[in-house]
């Protein structure tokens, strides 16, 4: 656990799936109603530092991720993103 870490610890309120190696929280600051993040649960900088593992349990959570977006918010589209570096929106 990292003590600055805003995944180590999130309100309970703001996850709706962990596994193993991934939990999946609504955003904190969200751009909108369903602003979503799915999270590896060990410690990595980027996308690309995720074992391939990691990587597929990310990918394999975005289609749960989706069903609990369209039952709490039906929303008319979906915008799905790996941010990463600052200049790519990445905080």
């Amino acid at each position: 656990m990292t003590p600055t870490c805003p995944f180590c610890e999130p309100a309970r309120d703001r996850i709706f799936h962990e596994d193993p190696l991934v939990i999946a929280l609504w955003d904190g600051f969200p751009v909108s109603p369903g602003h979503a993040l799915i999270v590896p649960r060990r410690h990595v900088p980027t996308w690309f530092d995720a074992n391939a593992e990691e990587q597929t349990a990310i990918l394999r959570t975005i289609d749960r991720v989706r069903q609990e977006i369209l039952r709490r918010y039906q929303p008319d589209g979906f915008n799905i993103g790996i941010n990463v570096g600052e200049a790519a929106g990445q905080t």
